[in-house]
C-alpha cells in the first residue's frame, strides 16, 4: 500500500471528520483513494504490465481509471449541482460563505472534538438545507 493510500486509510478510520464527510458525500472510499493516489502524482505509480499498485494490490490499470472516473464524475457533478442551486436562488452567497467559514474550523479542529465535529456538521447540512426562494 502507497504512503498517500494508507494517509487516506488512516484519514478513514481516524479522522472523525473525513468519516463523517465521507458518509454524506457523493464519492466512496475507494473513489478518494483513487483522487488522493491520482493527485500525488500517478504516473510514478504504474507497474509495469499495465498494473497500478491500488488499494494495497496490483490492479489493472483500466480498473483503477474506471473508479477514477467515476470519483471525478461525482465531484464534477456535486459542483454543477452547487451552480445549479444557486443560479436557480435556491441557495444564496450567504450560504456559500458559511460553507467554507464552516469547512475552515474543520480544517482547524481537525481530530480535536468529536462533539464540535458532529455540531459543525450538523450546522453544515442546515447551510446547505433548500430554501424557499424570496418573491
Amino acid at each position: 500500500m502507497s504512503k498517500i493510500e494508507k494517509m487516506a486509510e488512516r484519514a478513514w478510520e481516524k479522522d472523525i471528520i473525513v468519516e463523517k464527510l465521507l458518509e454524506e458525500s457523493t464519492l466512496t472510499l475507494k473513489q478518494l483513494k483513487a483522487l488522493l493516489l491520482y493527485s500525488d502524482n500517478m504516473e510514478q505509480r504504474i507497474v509495469k504490465n499495465g498494473y497500478v499498485e491500488f488499494d494495497g494490490k496490483k490492479v489493472p490499470k483500466g480498473a483503477f481509471f474506471r473508479i477514477l472516473s467515476q470519483a471525478k464524475k461525482n465531484v464534477r457533478r456535486s459542483v454543477i449541482t452547487l451552480i445549479m442551486m444557486a443560479y436557480l436562488g435556491l441557495m444564496d452567497s450567504n450560504q456559500f460563505s458559511a460553507i467554507m467559514q464552516i469547512t475552515g474550523i474543520m480544517m482547524q479542529i481537525k481530530e480535536q472534538d468529536e462533539g464540535l465535529t458532529d455540531s459543525l456538521l450538523e450546522k453544515l447540512k442546515a447551510t446547505i438545507d433548500v430554501r424557499k426562494r424570496e418573491k
